[in-house]
């Protein structure tokens, strides 16, 4: 028999194929920094990612500097699968068929939701520029300005441009001019691919996300009560105030220089001309007084969002494969230490419906680790 048909009845096949499959899908996820934990995991566990290591130049002689490496805790609270099902008929078919038919497409499904995710992490990054009413290359430099200030290194090849359907469309048209950029030009017109331009990785991504403003009734309020430096949470009040504030809005405070955004799950209702329990990101970067002056930022928008391979983290872990010991199936689980990918497939057999059944299933989390290294470009 050719080994391609016996082939489709190991689910190490299926998850050597799958892990091939999703690392040439990532979108986002392929450009922010990845953690991998080579033990095998359930979901809820939390592993210790390494993260990019931060050092300062002192004036010499000085002491030495901490070169441990630091780690981030990640939290593995999305495990997701795809599963099914391979007839008579399909079980005839080669190797390449059901890859093409089956694993890619169970895979792509995977990716996309990985990348989601990841996605979703744009409403913890407070700074922002509002994209041109009509796509210019002043989008690039406002948002190269505001990186740039916050001391996003500019030219490690690390930095990106995600952005969405309107914003592809207006990158396309601006650099596929043959009298801006000559040759390179000719690339985006015959791949659609719009490249590197003015440090950043600009791509399209379908799945990019969208903010829905809050309702709240002004765009200045106060802090009702001082808080330490450090703090995730504060309160916030108005003469009169009515309204919501949601995850994704921003906002600035009168002597501090970091933006915020909040970063509740579920709406923060005004009650009694105050906002209580507001959670923010990142966390106050020095002490502020009661009655800070406050200033909101209201509007809807895409996500478009420019970042640094190092302001964000996709983590994952392998799965167990105990279960083939235990029933009917055939369990095998594979991970790449280099891509830091992991991806588990689970083969049985359904007698009332003679099918094999097949299932390809990931465990990982996303955090963000440093909204400063992130800009949003509001569209």
């Amino acid at each position: 028999m050719p080994t391609n048909v016996l082939g489709i009845y190991d689910p190490l096949f299926y998850a050597n194929e799958g892990l091939i499959a999703l690392e040439s899908s990532l979108g986002m996820s392929g450009r922010v920094h990845r953690g991998y934990d080579k033990d095998s995991k359930a979901k809820g566990s939390t592993i210790e990612i390494k993260k990019p290591g931060i050092f300062t130049a002192q004036d010499a002689p000085s002491t030495d500097q901490n070169i441990e490496t630091s780690y981030v805790e990640m939290k593995l609270d999305q495990w997701k699968e795809v599963k099914f099902s391979l007839t008579d008929k399909e079980l005839s078919f080669t190797g390449d068929q059901i890859i093409t038919d089956h694993i890619r497409p169970a895979v792509y499904a995977l990716a996309k939701d990985i990348d989601t995710k990841l996605n979703s992490l744009a409403a913890y990054v407070p700074w922002y520029v509002d994209a041109q009413a009509t796509t210019s290359i002043d989008d690039l430099t406002n948002l190269s300005q505001v990186m740039f200030d916050n001391k996003v290194a500019m030219d490690d090849g690390s930095l990106h441009l995600e952005v969405g359907s309107t914003l592809r469309g207006g990158f396309q048209k601006v650099f596929a001019s043959n009298n801006l950029a000559g040759q390179a030009s000719q690339d985006v017109l015959k791949t659609g691919h719009i490249g590197n331009w003015l440090g950043f990785e600009i791509f399209g991504n379908q799945n990019v996300s969208t903010h829905t403003k809050g309702t709240c009734s002004l765009a200045t309020l106060a802090v009702n009560g001082a808080q330490a430096k450090g703090s995730s949470l504060i309160n916030l009040d108005a003469a009169t105030v009515t309204g919501t504030l949601l995850m994704g809005d921003t906002f600035s405070i009168a002597g501090d220089s970091q933006r915020y955004a909040v970063v509740n799950e579920t709406a923060v209702t005004a009650a009694g001309n105050a906002f209580s329990g507001v959670q923010i990101y990142p966390p106050l970067a020095q002490a502020v007084a009661d009655n800070a002056v406050v200033s909101m930022s209201f509007m809807n928008f895409t996500n478009n969002i420019a970042f640094h391979h190092n302001a964000f983290a996709l983590a994952m872990a392998p799965l167990s494969d105990i279960g083939e010991q235990l029933g009917n199936a055939r369990v095998a689980t594979v991970s790449d230490p280099v891509s830091k990918l992991a991806m588990r497939s689970r083969i049985w057999y359904a007698p009332d419906t003679s099918a094999v059944k097949v299932a390809l299933d990931v465990l990982y989390g996303v955090k963000c680790l440093d909204p400063n290294m992130a800009c949003l470009l509001r569209k």
